[in-house]
């Protein structure tokens, strides 16, 4: 048999001090604006090799999974 105490968790009442949803979404897309935005003022270069680095990745998984996968694009050449 429950007791009064097994339920307080359940019967308080919520806490002022926590986030709404609302509050904790529009934290969420303000993080992810600024990510994207940091993501964009990267140089070209180096959007090129996080490029080729998920590529390695997802042919690894695919041919680990015994699936056939293309392969990766070429390092870029040194300038």
């Amino acid at each position: 048999m429950e007791t009064p105490e097994s339920n307080l968790l359940i019967s308080a009442a919520p806490s002022r001090t926590a986030p709404t949803v609302t509050e904790l979404a529009g934290k969420v897309f303000a993080a992810k604006v600024r990510r994207r935005s940091w993501l964009a003022s990267l140089p070209v270069e180096e959007k090129y090799r996080r490029l080729l680095e998920l590529q390695r990745m997802v042919s690894a998984t695919r041919r680990a999974a015994g699936k056939p996968a293309p392969a990766p694009w070429p390092d870029a050449p040194a300038a």
